[in-house]
């Protein structure tokens, strides 16, 4: 056996003790204990997926005869101990791949892996906190940095190396140093993607000078990897020293500096306001025959927020105008010719003013505004609400995007709720005559109690889409969406029936079928089984986004928690 198999079995084992130390009874007096006088405190979390792709949605791998009976493995041991003031905490991430594509094509990242992640330790020392390790931090509403998990895109970015926070009664200060470290094999793609390692440093300075006002100041320096610096650390460090150019482009620096001020209370905590902007520094080179040609990236993002509390009705109002402001990763060259899986990573996520779950197709060079009107009928648990945005040169230069949508909200005796919702949105490109897209959508939550034993949980989304009216060889018209319906038996199971589907012309079977059994061993520890077929397709979150999959198989998951 090789030594990374060895290496892969080892891990494995380790993950299998610790969940069995997890469930196994009385475990609890085994995880605290006491050094001396100083309480232990030991934490487990383990987390484990298991795929059996009976077809794998993956368009690298060109014959069909080698995308059957995939089999795949991803292991999580999260570990915490904590003692006093000091806090260790590591993640071990396995990825195994019993039998990969036989013959992948441009897909050759299913590799197995096993590497600790999230690996940290931390001292709080009155109002200073130390950490040395892997660390998430964000700036403002993240526009000048945004470092953290994206749980249902399978993303989390972290920064290794060196972290100090202060906080005092008026004043709070935090200066991070390190390189950038994700994922290496996530959920949804499955694939070996190698740690960017850009070098950043950032600082961020907060005050209260007096009740009612905040102000910030934040200053990020990434040196990317053809930078002198970043060679120097990261080659070093982690013996990812390959400077070549990446595409005919030298990489070199990105630098963001910016503030905010924010005012939470005003006439009597019926007003609140929030301002930042931020101002983009980029340096790149491009390698022509002639010698290298310097060219910058520089951008300017401006957003601001107010809020009403005007009982019975709730006003918001948003407003955003941002140039060429995008700050990703480099490009990796391990995988800047690799095609099927993802090669960047935002390192900021600007407010989009958008619903949580609109797809973006880009918000790094628009101009628009948002507004939203909550009314709270006095005397019940009843609401509506309207919320409308309109955005310049978005998705695309010159073009312009409509988004109107509202509903109604009930939330009854012990939880029982009901959202309804309905909405408009128009992309249209005025200088090409296109509309590139029409959508109608509906949106349905319940959640009814029906006994003490048993509640009831259904969703069901819907939309109407018209994409490119005015070029007739592009035009496509259909509809999407997604409905599922649970039956929840407290405190042990769950059972879940879920129908997709979507009938666009990429797709050959428009209906995606597929029920989830869930049973929890405590409030926190569960094993779910998933079987059936669910959509791909672009997915996004608070304006992140990726292209998933389509998934076809059986899938297991179980999360054991201590």
């Amino acid at each position: 056996m090789s030594a990374g198999r060895l290496a892969l079995a080892g891990a494995l084992g380790a993950c299998a003790l610790a969940a069995g130390v997890v469930a196994a009874p009385g475990a609890a007096r085994a995880l605290d204990f006491k050094l001396g006088d100083t309480p232990v405190y030991l934490d487990l979390t383990e987390s484990l997926i298991l795929d059996w792709n009976s077809f794998l949605d993956d368009p690298q791998i060109v014959a069909d005869a080698d995308k059957e009976n995939i089999v795949d493995l991803r292991n999580r041991l999260n570990v915490r101990l904590r003692a006093d003031w000091l806090t260790f905490g590591m993640r071990l991430d396995v990825a195994w791949f019993p039998n990969p594509p036989a013959n992948p094509g441009q897909a050759s990242q299913y590799r197995d892996d096993v590497r600790p992640e999230e690996l940290f330790l931390t001292a709080r020392l009155g109002d200073l906190t130390l950490t040395l390790g892997d660390d998430y931090l964000s700036f403002g509403r993240g526009l000048a940095l945004s470092l953290r998990k994206f749980d249902e895109l399978g993303f989390a970015t972290s920064l290794r190396g060196v972290h100090a926070q202060w906080r005092g009664d008026w004043l709070k200060a935090r200066v991070s140093a390190g390189l950038t470290n994700v994922v290496n094999v996530d959920t949804v793609e499955q694939k070996l993607v190698p740690d960017p390692n850009d070098l950043i440093v950032a600082a961020r300075v907060e005050a209260t000078p007096f009740e009612g006002l905040g102000v910030g100041v934040h200053a990020v320096d990434v040196e990317r990897r053809h930078s002198d610096a970043r060679d120097a650390i990261a080659g070093t460090l982690t013996g990812d020293d390959d400077t070549g150019p990446i595409n005919s482009t030298r990489f070199l620096r990105s630098t963001v500096v910016g503030g905010n001020v924010e005012l939470p209370s005003l006439a009597g905590g019926k007003l609140s306001i929030y301002a930042e902007t931020d101002w983009l520094f980029g340096s790149e080179e491009r390698v022509t025959a002639s010698g290298n040609k310097a060219q910058d990236t520089d951008g300017f993002a401006l957003y601001g927020q107010v809020q009403a509390f005007l009982e019975p009705l709730t006003i918001l109002a948003e407003f955003k105008h941002y140039v060429r402001f995008e700050l990703e990763s480099t490009l990796h060259p391990d995988t800047a010719s690799v095609q099927g899986i993802t090669q960047q990573f935002s390192y900021i996520v600007p407010p989009t003013l958008e619903r949580i779950d609109q797809r973006i197709a880009q918000n790094s060079d628009v101009t628009g505004g948002h507004l939203r009107v909550d009314y709270a009928v006095p005397g019940t648990g009843d609401s509506f609400f309207l919320s409308g945005a309109f955005f310049v040169d978005a998705p695309a230069a010159n073009d312009t995007t409509l988004h109107v949508y509202g509903g109604f909200e009930h939330t009854g005796e012990r939880g029982n709720r009901l959202l309804m919702q309905a909405g408009y949105r128009r992309e249209e490109a005025p200088d090409d005559d296109l509309i590139r897209l029409r959508m109608i959508h509906f949106d349905l939550d319940v959640f009814q109690v029906l006994n003490e034993w048993a509640d009831l949980q259904l969703h069901w989304s819907h939309e109407f889409r018209d994409t490119n009216i005015g070029a007739p060889s592009l035009q496509d018209t259909y509809i999407e969406g997604t409905s599922y319906v649970s039956l929840n038996l407290p405190p042990r199971w769950s059972l879940t029936a879920q129908v997709e589907y979507r009938t666009d012309v990429t797709t050959d079977d428009p209906l995606f079928l597929g029920g989830f059994v869930q049973y929890f061993f405590t409030p926190a520890s569960f094993v779910r089984v998933f079987a059936g077929r669910s959509k791909g397709g672009l997915k996004c979150s608070g304006g992140v986004c990726r292209i998933f999959p389509n998934f076809e198989g059986v899938r297991l998951e179980t999360t054991l928690r201590f």
